[in-house]
């Protein structure tokens, strides 16, 4: 469905992941630049970047999931789809609560802390694919934007998988999740696409 409230949607929600994309990857460079010198220094600017990301992250999920207007966001009318955008962004953001409270309030047990800010990332990226995929199988948006989220989240599940191998090749698979994340952002914000009508209650696309 088109319309303003479509516009808004692909404003918000675009925009919203490309913040989030340029916010974390100021904080990657912030970490890179300076952890060598000043590693405390190092920690904290990573660190309130990418609580800024991810909060910029669950905005974005909110006018996607939901839609604005008329619209009923990126997911169409799948109830699914909508809990798991929100969870993505939600779980990612708690993720860097819990990990903020812990490094700069002191939690005590630090091994529960860890145990818990995996299992919100692994909710995180579970509701992302999941959502994701939600997104493919709607249809609600085509061509090249249609498959960009799964290509964003899939590059962030793979380099969080992958965060034991060597430096360098470590932050070069962020950047590359990074550039993923950014390129989903733009291609909401520049869709000028056809906007599929979909079947009520399934968000499931009635052209296919």
């Amino acid at each position: 469905m088109s319309g303003p409230g479509t516009v808004r949607w692909q404003r918000w929600g675009g925009g919203g992941l490309l913040a989030a994309a340029v916010l974390q990857g100021l904080g990657l460079l912030g970490y890179v630049l300076t952890s060598t010198r000043m590693p405390g220094l190092a920690s904290t600017l990573a660190d309130g970047f990418w609580l800024l990301a991810a909060t910029a992250l669950l905005l974005a999920m909110f006018p996607l999931a939901l839609g604005t207007g008329k619209s009923d966001g990126i997911v169409g009318t799948s109830v699914s789809g909508k809990t798991a955008l929100i969870g993505f962004g939600g779980f990612t953001l708690l993720s860097r609560i819990t990990t903020l409270g812990f490094f700069f309030i002191g939690f005590p047990q630090a091994g529960s802390i860890t145990t818990t800010v995996d299992v919100f990332e692994s909710v995180a990226a579970i509701s992302g694919i999941v959502a994701s995929v939600i997104i493919v199988r709607a249809g609600v948006v085509t061509g090249f934007a249609r498959w960009t989220l799964l290509a964003a989240v899939s590059a962030a599940v793979l380099a969080g998988l992958l965060t034991g191998l060597s430096g360098p090749l470590s932050w070069a698979l962020a950047a590359v999740a990074l550039a993923a994340l950014a390129l989903a952002g733009l291609s909401y914000l520049r869709y000028r696409g056809r906007f599929e009508p979909v079947a009520r209650g399934t968000g499931e696309n009635l052209a296919e």
